[in-house]
C-alpha cells in the first residue's frame, strides 16, 4: 500500500513539474536574438519592395517597439490544443494590428512599419512566447484520413 502511494505521489509531482519544465525548455531553445531581429527588419522592413532598407531607425527605438509587440503577445492566452480560428497565427497578428491602429512607430512614418516590427519581434525577440501561443494538434485526436 505504501509503495503504491509513493508511486502515485511521485507521478503527481512529476505531472506538476512537467509544465514548468516544458515552458523553461521552450525558452532555452528559443533565445532572444536582437541581431537576427535587426537583420530581419533591414531585409524585410519594406514590404512594398524586395529591396532591403539601406538605413534603419535608431536601434534602441526598434528594440523598444519590438519589445512592446512582445509584451502584447505575452498578454494573449496560450493556444495549446485549441483549434478555434481566433488562436491561429494570422488571427493573432490581425488582432495585434487592429489594436495598435494607425499609431506611428517611435521613429515617425519612416520604414520599417509596425507590421514588420511585430513579425520580426515575435520571431527573434520573443520566439519562445510565440511558440507557446501557437496551436498544436491534439496528439490523442484521431488522425484525419
Amino acid at each position: 500500500m505504501r509503495k503504491r502511494l509513493r508511486v502515485m505521489v511521485g507521478m503527481a509531482v512529476a505531472g506538476v513539474l512537467a509544465a514548468p519544465v516544458a515552458v523553461l525548455w521552450v525558452h532555452v531553445t528559443h533565445p532572444r536574438d536582437e541581431d537576427g531581429y535587426l537583420a530581419y527588419l533591414k531585409q524585410y522592413g519594406n514590404r512594398q519592395s524586395d529591396e532591403p532598407l539601406e538605413v534603419l531607425p535608431p536601434t534602441a527605438d526598434l528594440i523598444a517597439e519590438g519589445d512592446a509587440a512582445c509584451d502584447w503577445l505575452r498578454e494573449q492566452p496560450y493556444a495549446l490544443w485549441r483549434q478555434d480560428p481566433r488562436y491561429g497565427e494570422l488571427a493573432v497578428y490581425r488582432r495585434y494590428l487592429d489594436q495598435i491602429g494607425d499609431r506611428s512607430p517611435r521613429w515617425g512614418g519612416a520604414l520599417p512599419d509596425l507590421d514588420s516590427v511585430a513579425g520580426g519581434a515575435w520571431n527573434y525577440l520573443c520566439a519562445a512566447d510565440r511558440e507557446l501561443r501557437e496551436r498544436r494538434r491534439n496528439p490523442f485526436a484521431p488522425q484525419p484520413d
